[in-house]
């Protein structure tokens, strides 16, 4: 029974997701999730008691998502090539993550829950991407000297940046010019600092950033609509 509710807890979550990102927020009702689903809107308050309750567990299933697309860039283990992919990935869906971002934005304003929701999602994202970046320290891909967090903090504000610029007219392969670059700089290692991976399998990290907290703007990455399935409460 547990699996059966945990399966279609899953599929709600992903039709909200897809109509978010299609849609907008406020556009986004109960009564049109449950339309897409072909299910009454009361079926879906026996999951989640309010539409902030799903966008929370819809942010969670984009941190998923993030997660995910860090792991297949960076899987052929050279990190150019993985910058690059990333790159190509997030930008593929530019002009629905500024929609749904800057709605979400706005309402916050006005909307306490809103904004307490969009503060705990934007510190999970980065704490997605630190602990993605302490991997490639310990693999000594990323030099060990860098603060792991505020290179996820750097790295966030530089892409949501660009994002933004390239809505203004950036063109899309300068905007990518500039984060190679700049992303290759943030992470570059010295060849001392290779020499000590070399003999030890290890990067010294110094203690002053050694489990060092905050928080950032959000990391948030749609990666496309997912298409949505009648489904049986």
């Amino acid at each position: 029974m547990q699996e059966y509710k945990d399966d279609v807890r899953k599929k709600i979550v992903e039709a909200a997701y897809s109509l978010f990102l299609d849609k907008g927020y406020h556009a986004t009702t109960m009564s049109s999730i449950a339309g897409s689903l072909g299910v009454t809107k009361p079926a879906l308050y026996q999951y989640f008691p309010g539409k902030e309750e799903l966008y929370a567990a819809v942010a969670a299933h984009g941190r998923e998502e993030l997660a995910s697309i860090l792991d297949r860039s960076f899987s052929t283990g050279d990190f150019r090539s993985g910058i690059e992919v990333l790159f190509d990935t997030l930008t593929q869906y530019t002009s629905q993550f500024n929609g749904i971002y800057s709605e979400m934005m706005l309402l916050a304003v006005h909307n306490e829950e809103i904004r307490t929701l969009l503060r705990h999602d934007r510190i999970e994202d980065i704490n997605i991407v630190e602990s993605f970046i302490r991997r490639q320290q310990g693999a000594g891909i990323i030099s060990g000297k860098i603060d792991p967090r505020a290179l996820a903090i750097a790295g966030d504000a530089l892409l949501n940046g660009l994002l933004i610029d390239i809505l203004a007219g950036l063109d899309k392969k300068e905007a990518k010019k500039i984060w190679i670059g700049a992303v290759m700089q943030l992470i570059r290692t010295d060849e001392k600092e290779r020499a000590e991976f070399r003999k030890n399998g290890t990067s010294k990290k110094p203690d002053t950033w050694e489990g060092t907290g905050g928080s950032s703007f959000p990391f948030h990455h749609p990666v496309g609509s997912t298409t949505t399935t009648e489904l049986t409460l």
